[in-house]
């Protein structure tokens, strides 16, 4: 069980990280977050394959965690909505809000305790979120539950093996990787998912070998370790159904 100061280690770690981006945005050196744009088109291609009709065009999407513009920015459905602790942040930093477009409410506040009713949403997405949260388990539950029946959830988060995963708790307890209090393997991701009453209906999981490789070739100290020391992070995407 992480605990409330562990967790509110991990939220100053993000602040700082987006603080420093903020300024290195101001002074011209680096883009101005145009990935942002491009996973929102690619997550699209891989969304219309399991909305139903009309959930496009007349639903509501929400986005967990989304960071000061989030994927939810770029897609387009009719009513969006966004979630994040730290919304009170970058809503006061000038150069990260006004690279948001209008049409999304950005509201204050975490997935453990989401201000909707009950079927509000037909899709919801946390994307490299859940393990940064302080409960993912009543993240999953509260998703659950503002989700309509047969509603839409995608998830993403980078897992690691069995091995790469013990080590890295031992990390996170020490405070070394402060911004990711939970690890998970893709079984714990399945069996979260399932005990919460999620259906997955695709996987997509990118290769822990060819990770590990890059990370021992990288000219990055700290990923050559990860890569040595076998704690190597990959990419997990499931596509869900809430069940009716």
């Amino acid at each position: 069980m992480v605990t409330l100061n562990r967790w509110l280690t991990a939220q100053e770690y993000e602040q700082s990280f987006w603080t420093k981006l903020a300024n290195k945005i101001e002074t011209g050196a680096i883009h101005q977050l145009d990935w942002y744009q491009w996973k929102a088109s690619e997550l699209a291609k891989r969304l219309a394959k399991h909305l139903t009709a009309g959930q496009k065009e007349h639903g509501r999407v929400l986005e967990i965690g989304s960071g000061p513009i989030g994927i939810i920015n770029f897609l387009e459905y009719a009513h969006r909505y966004s979630i994040d602790p730290l919304e009170p942040f970058y809503k006061a930093s000038a150069t990260l809000s006004e690279l948001r477009k209008p049409g999304t409410n950005y509201l204050g506040g975490t997935g453990e305790n989401l201000p909707f009713p009950e079927s509000f949403f037909s899709l919801v997405i946390i994307d490299n979120v859940i393990d940064h949260t302080y409960s993912p388990t009543k993240v999953l539950q509260e998703m659950n539950r503002v989700l309509e029946n047969n509603g839409l959830l995608y998830l993403a988060v980078n897992i690691r093996t069995a091995w790469g995963a013990m080590m890295h708790k031992v990390l996170a307890s020490l405070h070394i990787d402060k911004g990711h209090p939970h690890t998970f393997t893709n079984r714990v991701i399945r069996d979260l998912l399932s005990a919460n009453q999620f259906k997955i209906s695709k996987e997509e999981i990118d290769d822990y070998y060819d990770v590990n490789k890059q990370h021992l070739r990288s000219e990055n100290v700290r990923e050559r370790i990860k890569g040595y020391t076998g704690i190597s992070e990959f990419a997990y995407r499931a596509f869900c159904h809430k069940y009716p």
